[in-house]
């Protein structure tokens, strides 16, 4: 009997999260099944081949399911698991997980898909907080930043001639973040300062933004600048074309900045305004800001930090690089890494690089 994997998406992101490696299992000879709780008509890209897909699945029908193994990059999943299956959990960003995460988001999951050096010494920290015992920390690398580096080469997206395009990507608040997220209380003010100085802004709110607590927000702005000379608004599954075609990018503590960063070799600029909430704080969100763009603690000093990035694009495309490198593991190789060592994972004999807390 073939070997049975289930994959679920709760987003269309979180699709990008798993690459390619639905497609690369079922060459391998595995059942892939991948329930999706949203519709066909907004998946991101193609199918892929080899794959069983159901759409606008709940949540709960998982439980119902029997696999070997459970790919996931649902946060914070309590219950509803496959039967029987080894859940591994792929981290839905590049940062570090204070300020971003509640402890408990990874408790019940047997593997966690590590992107980088500081999410296996993370991981290893919080387990011994949290007491875990026996979750395998793997260090794959980011099958989404992968993804985007792949079709960064064949795309023919690119930054505009002229004015300097800034894409606005803030992240999403809730209790854990709400004093980094800066939409509610800012977003309108930097878009008017970044357009008033006479360049372009891609509009870029997350997904979730548009069902929360932050809808009026989002649909003010909209509102009130659609029809201005400048601004565009995106809402499509796949943020590839809006980044490929940005000189820099606006965020705040959401780590699309360093996926921004790391794949275009282009600057990110991050809206900070209050320096107290991270003092004591830890994490490449906090203590690597600068080595791919730069910091801007006041609205009124915001578009004198985008003319200095814009300036300094190429010193600051080195340090990006740089940082890259050293920080992520298996570059535009992850996917492939996964699957080579997915019988390890799921038969228990972990390689020596691998952590179990």
């Amino acid at each position: 009997m073939n070997r049975e994997v289930i994959c679920y998406c709760l987003h269309t992101s979180h699709v990008l999260n798993l690459g390619g490696i639905p497609e690369l299992l079922a060459k391998q000879g595995w059942r892939v099944r991948c329930y999706n709780a949203f519709a066909q008509a907004a998946f991101p890209g193609e199918l892929q081949k080899g794959v069983e897909y159901h759409f606008e699945t709940p949540q709960q029908q998982l439980a119902a399911e029997q696999a070997d193994l459970y790919l996931t990059a649902l946060v914070g999943q309590s219950s509803h698991f496959p039967r029987g299956a080894k859940r591994v959990h792929f981290l839905v960003s590049l940062t570090s997980l204070e300020g971003v995460y509640d402890e408990s988001m990874f408790d019940h999951f047997d593997a966690i898909v590590c992107a980088g050096r500081h999410h296996m010494e993370e991981f290893a920290a919080l387990g011994q907080r949290r007491g875990w015992g026996g979750k395998v920390l793997l260090p794959v690398g980011y099958p989404k930043l992968d993804g985007q580096r792949c079709a960064l080469v064949a795309s023919g997206d690119h930054p505009r001639e002229g004015a300097t395009t800034v894409v606005f990507a803030p992240t999403h608040a809730y209790y854990v973040n709400q004093h980094y997220s800066v939409l509610g209380r800012y977003g309108e003010q930097l878009i008017e300062k970044v357009l008033g100085a006479g360049m372009r802004l891609i509009f870029r709110p997350h997904m979730e933004s548009w069902r929360d607590q932050d809808r009026p927000v989002v649909e003010h702005i909209v509102a009130r600048f659609s029809g201005v000379e400048g601004f565009e608004l995106d809402r499509s599954a796949n943020y590839f074309s809006s980044y490929a075609r940005s000189d820099m990018m606006l965020t705040d503590v959401s780590g699309t900045g360093f996926t921004f960063a790391f794949t275009f070799g282009r600057p990110a600029l991050f809206f900070a305004p209050q320096a107290e909430v991270e003092e004591g704080k830890s994490g490449i969100q906090f203590e690597c800001r600068d080595n791919i763009g730069l910091v801007v603690r006041d609205v009124d000093h915001l578009v004198e930090r985008l003319q200095l990035t814009k300036r300094h694009e190429q010193f600051l495309q080195v340090r990006i690089e740089e940082l890259r490198d050293y920080l992520l593991f298996n570059p535009m190789t992850s996917e492939r890494y996964f699957v080579e060592h997915v019988d390890a994972l799921v038969n228990g004999r972990y390689p020596s690089d691998w952590r179990v807390v």
